[in-house]
């Protein structure tokens, strides 16, 4: 009898704990789905600017990706692949007055670092 007992209070137990831990992981995961959407329209907006700025200097139909990395503090670094054939032959102060107009202050401001390499 005793030990019935010992068994169903364990179980009861544990399965608060499950419920407690689910409730505190869940939380989380929202806080996690709000902070990808705000930055999820950052990239956006980001992707579709460098697009226009590239379009606007001769080199239409330039593919850009953008993938990033969380660090252990939780702030994000990004590097941006810049795709053009013609792009290769820039010099590098060309490359450099590129890379400077494409940088953009308030998806800058808001990340820990943006690479931008051409490909």
């Amino acid at each position: 009898m005793n030990r019935g007992l010992g068994m169903k209070t364990a179980f009861l137990v544990l399965a608060a704990a499950l419920c407690v831990s689910g409730t505190v992981l869940s939380k989380e995961r929202n806080g996690h789905t709000q902070e990808n959407e705000r930055y999820a329209l950052l990239e956006d907006a980001f992707t579709e600017r460098a697009k226009g700025i590239l379009e606007a200097r001769g080199y239409q139909n330039s593919g850009v990706t953008v993938t990033w990395t969380r660090e252990n503090g939780g702030a994000r670094s990004y590097r941006v692949e810049i795709h053009h054939k013609r792009i290769g032959s820039l010099g590098d102060d060309e490359r450099r007055r590129l890379t400077e107009e494409l940088y953009c202050e308030e998806f800058c401001g808001e990340v820990e670092e943006l690479r931008i390499i051409y490909i």
